[in-house]
């Protein structure tokens, strides 16, 4: 899959959703997020992402994409909770990707390890964000 200028979407839809999620356990008085819990926000986004395989392959949808997508989040989350700050080798590899990878064509997995990187990069800055906020 390739585009012709930098798309919006791939990189601020799964940002955003990932930052609401991650900000979820602090906002919300409900039982399935307990505060200071990093798995309920990616369950909730791993849900979430099945909204792909309603979108045509054209626009980066499918099954390819969901598994990228979600073996990006288990690579961003399973060593997060071994090594407190494997967070920012996730945010800086989401960033490079979102600089570079719309310039070339790419199957529709490595789409999905974009989405899904950014996805939990978003997780981890509004899950710190409401941490230290609210």
């Amino acid at each position: 899959m390739k585009w012709e200028s930098p798309p919006l979407w791939p990189v601020a839809a799964p940002s955003l959703v990932g930052f609401a999620a991650g900000c979820m356990p602090y906002i919300s008085d409900s039982s399935y997020f307990p505060e200071g819990s990093i798995l309920a926000p990616f369950w909730l986004v791993a849900i979430l992402f099945v909204i792909l395989l309603a979108l045509p392959a054209e626009r980066g949808g499918g099954a390819e994409t969901l598994a990228g997508a979600w073996a990006a989040m288990v690579f961003a989350l399973l060593p997060q909770m071994l090594f407190f700050v494997w967070f920012v080798p996730v945010i800086l590899i989401w960033f490079h990707q979102s600089v570079f990878v719309w310039r070339k064509s790419y199957p529709l997995f490595r789409i999905g390890i974009w989405l899904g990187l950014g996805a939990s990069s978003g997780i981890f800055l509004g899950s710190i964000l409401a941490f230290n906020a609210i």
